[in-house]
């Protein structure tokens, strides 16, 4: 017991060093870290184009995958898009080392756009968990079917309804808690709320009611 503990607590001291998935979505710092990750691309152009026998384009991928980590979506694609114009540019002026930058640019690009996904999927993921605990707290039992009792009728307030189409098509808290200007964990309470109005208990359940949501 006193080793699980510990484990738990080693985990917990160890989890708040990093950096969560979207982190800076919905947040001021948000296009500011993105700027930062655009200028240092553009340093590592520059100091390629000044060694032209030496290849650092690799350096590119340390602000690629910072950025596609934390930032909102529209925000990493700003700064992956940046990145393949920066290896674009490169392998235009470098003709000497095209072979090179082309080799070097393809696997940073794509392991880019791999961590972003990874993102993405564990953003929305731990949403999901967040919402299922505060639904266990508000309503620990549901029915066996989650559309008994005319429990996908039950009224939704005007905020939950809006909350829930957003939801339903994909955008995570942080983004829609930019949109509708409110916080991530009023977002949070809006999406338990909701599953618990509806009766549903995940993201995909709220996908297929989706157009009754009006």
């Amino acid at each position: 017991m006193a080793r699980s503990t510990a484990k738990v607590q080693s985990d917990s001291g160890y989890r708040q060093y990093l950096a969560k998935p979207r982190a800076m979505a919905g947040t001021r710092l948000d296009p500011i870290v993105a700027l930062g990750c655009v200028l240092i691309l553009a340093a590592i152009f520059l100091l390629e184009a000044i060694t032209p026998d030496d290849v650092v384009g690799a350096l590119a991928l340390l602000p690629l995958v910072a950025g596609a980590w934390v930032l909102s979506n529209r925000m990493a694609g700003v700064v992956i898009a940046a990145g393949v114009l920066t290896f674009t540019v490169a392998v235009l002026v470098e003709t000497g080392n095209r072979t090179t930058l082309v080799l070097v640019g393809i696997p940073v690009l794509f392991t880019a756009g791999l961590v972003r996904l990874c993102a993405a999927n564990l953003s929305a993921a731990m949403v999901e968990e967040r919402a299922q605990k505060l639904l266990v707290e508000a309503a620990p039992a549901f029915s066996a079917d989650p559309f008994a009792d005319g429990q996908a009728t039950a009224s939704l307030t005007r905020r939950e309804l809006e909350v829930a189409r957003l939801a339903a098509r994909a955008y995570t808290a942080a983004e829609i808690g930019q949109t509708l200007h409110i916080g991530e964990r009023t977002v949070e309470s809006h999406i338990a709320s909701t599953y618990l109005k509806l009766g549903i208990r995940s993201r995909a359940q709220l996908i297929r009611i989706a157009s009754t949501l009006r």
